[in-house]
């Protein structure tokens, strides 16, 4: 299956096209403020290295959080309008799951994406191989870091990625010591959202662009001010 994949959760945008388990073409971009215009001109740049034209996809995967509301709401806003033209399949994957996939490997030590929520929290998660799964050691979710760091098993050894991990990086050692390592990694994903995006399609656990929802974890600021108004 060729699958079209992109991230705008963060600023660290991408777009990638996959197929059969592997990364035919990736472009990726740092967007200060918006993604709108940039996702366009990476959309079309990452057909053209992959060499395939956009009605040739047959199924379409985007990072659906947790990380920035306005950048997914406008990846997400992407994805269903080329889901309601093309009427393909869409698999939306969390962007934990696809920073984890970054650096597990069999083998390989307890896998924890953090990244920055603001508000002094992280949206983060903990995952470790499973064969070609990845098996949640702490469930993802927004937490102050310490709490988080709390939740991790005893006795092993961590792997960090992800912004939240570099905003941290100092309560982490000091609450881990040695346990804690940071492997240098790009915090780009769409590659790794088309993989697994591949894996949800492969299920049957696509869905249709009018239930596709986004991966939050908490309220907006918006959400929270109605909240607080209707009190």
């Amino acid at each position: 299956m060729i699958l079209l994949a992109l991230d705008t959760t963060s600023r660290f945008g991408s777009v990638a096209v996959t197929g059969g388990g592997e990364v035919l073409a990736e472009v990726n971009y740092v967007s200060p403020s918006s993604h709108s215009r940039q996702m366009f001109r990476a959309l079309d740049e990452v057909l053209k290295i992959a060499g395939v034209k956009l009605d040739a996809i047959e199924g379409l995967a985007v990072a659906a959080g947790p990380g920035s509301f306005t950048g997914i709401r406008i990846g997400l806003s992407l994805v269903k309008a080329l889901g309601l033209a093309s009427r393909r399949p869409i698999a939306a994957v969390s962007a934990l799951e696809a920073l984890a996939l970054k650096l597990v490997l069999p083998g390989a030590p307890v896998v924890a994406p953090m990244i920055d929520a603001r508000k002094g929290e992280v949206f983060a998660g903990a995952y470790e191989p499973e064969g070609d799964e990845l098996k949640t050691v702490v469930p993802p979710g927004a937490y102050p870091p310490e709490t988080f760091l709390s939740m991790l098993p005893a006795g092993r050894e961590f792997w960090f990625i992800g912004t939240g991990a570099n905003l941290y990086c100092q309560i982490i050692i000091e609450k881990l010591g040695p346990a804690a390592l940071f492997p240098p990694r790009s915090f780009h994903l769409a590659a790794e959202v088309g993989l697994l995006g591949e894996r949800l399609l492969a299920r049957g656990q696509g869905v249709t662009p009018e239930k596709l929802e986004p991966i939050y974890y908490r309220k907006s600021q918006a959400e929270e001010k109605t909240t607080i108004e209707r009190r």
